[in-house]
């Protein structure tokens, strides 16, 4: 059977993302599962190696030996990127040179996925402070990821805790501005990423809640009537258009118990921390989140650099092996469609 290769890179080096990479690589299970193109700075890996106290193996190629490199079952292989701004790291901080590292690795590494020598991306935890000194233009990692992969459709950020996914109709705007960036298209739009994203990750008949926005689902128009005009709406669009499994919408404080009692595998919020929250609480140590939308599969843990722990060897890799997973079965997903 043939595995999915897995672009990897380190994220910020400044902090615990070398360490991580290095507690996943060191297990043989996880690299039996894919192939592994690792893009880092071969010194930064290092140290993440010797900061893990743990050893891999790998196989030091350049990018000319990719199109006809063949790898061996378990054994990842290196291209070793220096950044173009050469200058020491300053570990534990946000710098503009871990922030060009970060860009250009992922850069790196959306053009190897683009040339066909990956169906997915994992990146280590990121800082968008460095990356907005290091030169982002954009709000996000996953706006820039749409920019590199010149998408103009919908996109969002997805939250993974096991087997249940989430995405939200909007994102990163401050909440007085939630209810006149909803639309009807809008979820429905953010219902279809959704269901899609499920279905390259395996799941083959998604079944996705929709959650209200108001207190009580509105009760009838009485606490609020975007349910009425836009929510229900939306729902019954993509149900008949599409041919989605919806139920709901479903208020906040109810959405995780009828999400456990339907066996729902998705569930479309209207605003940031609607549903994040419940899931957050649910495995805080296993979230993933998933740049949903764009072409490429892309998944990275849902915590951040944790500048404070770099170098310690006390960063847990639960929520990174979770991403890698799902980048590995998005990736088998890409193969089985080609």
């Amino acid at each position: 059977m043939q595995k999915p290769t897995i672009a990897l890179v380190l994220g910020d080096p400044a902090g615990i993302g070398p360490e991580l990479v290095a507690k996943l690589l060191a297990q043989e299970e996880q690299r039996q599962k894919a192939n592994v193109l690792i893009i880092a700075d071969k010194d930064e890996l290092h140290k993440g190696m010797n900061i893990a106290q743990q050893q891999f193996s790998y196989d030091e190629i350049t990018e000319a030996d990719l199109p006809s490199y063949s790898y061996k079952t378990g054994v990842p292989a290196l291209i070793s990127y220096k950044c173009s701004n050469q200058q020491p790291f300053e570990y534990g901080k946000a710098t503009k040179q871990s922030g060009m590292y970060i860009l250009e690795t992922l850069k790196k590494a959306v053009e190897y996925a683009q040339a066909g020598y990956a169906q997915s991306i994992c990146f280590a935890p990121l800082n968008k402070q460095a990356m907005h000194l290091g030169g982002l233009q954009y709000r996000d990692e996953l706006h820039w990821f749409a920019e590199q992969t010149d998408f103009h459709g919908f996109v969002c950020e997805l939250n993974v805790v096991d087997d249940i996914w989430a995405s939200r109709v909007t994102s990163h705007i401050p909440f007085k501005d939630i209810v006149s960036n909803l639309s009807v298209q809008g979820v429905v739009d953010c219902i279809c990423l959704l269901n899609q994203s499920l279905i390259r990750a395996g799941v083959t008949h998604p079944k996705i809640a929709v959650q209200a926005l108001n207190p009580h689902g509105g009760e009838g128009g009485v606490f609020g009537n975007e349910e009425i005009t836009i929510i229900k709406p939306a729902i019954e669009q993509a149900r008949q258009k599409y041919g989605i499994e919806l139920y709901g919408p479903f208020p906040s404080d109810t959405t995780m118990h009828e999400v456990k009692r339907l066996n729902i595998n998705g569930v479309v919020s209207m605003y940031h921390d609607q549903f994040s929250t419940a899931l957050k609480l649910l495995g805080f140590e296993r979230g993933v989140t998933v740049q949903g939308g764009i072409p490429i599969p892309i998944a990275t843990a849902n915590h951040g650099t944790a500048y404070d722990l770099h170098g310690k060897n006390v960063a847990v890799p639960t929520a990174f092996e979770a991403a890698f997973n799902i980048a590995v079965r998005m990736g088998n997903g890409v193969l089985e469609s080609e």
